[in-house]
């Protein structure tokens, strides 16, 4: 189950992080929340879940050719 976590700091800035999502998936997932929050990104950090889809889909590819 995907689920997005957002904490909000003391001086306004904010925390998104996507939980149970893979891939550009978690980039996707939390855009819209992103934008309605009306600031902008500040720093993106990219988890080790970002890159399991990516790695599974070339290990996919390797193995058909």
């Amino acid at each position: 189950m995907r689920k997005i976590k957002v904490t909000l700091h003391k001086d306004g800035t904010q925390h998104i992080e996507a939980l149970g999502a893979t891939g550009e998936e978690c980039i996707e997932f939390t855009r819209e929340l992103e934008q309605r929050l009306g600031s902008p990104v500040g720093e993106r950090t990219l988890k080790p879940e970002c890159f399991e889809q990516v790695c599974e889909e070339e290990r996919v590819r390797e193995r058909g050719q």
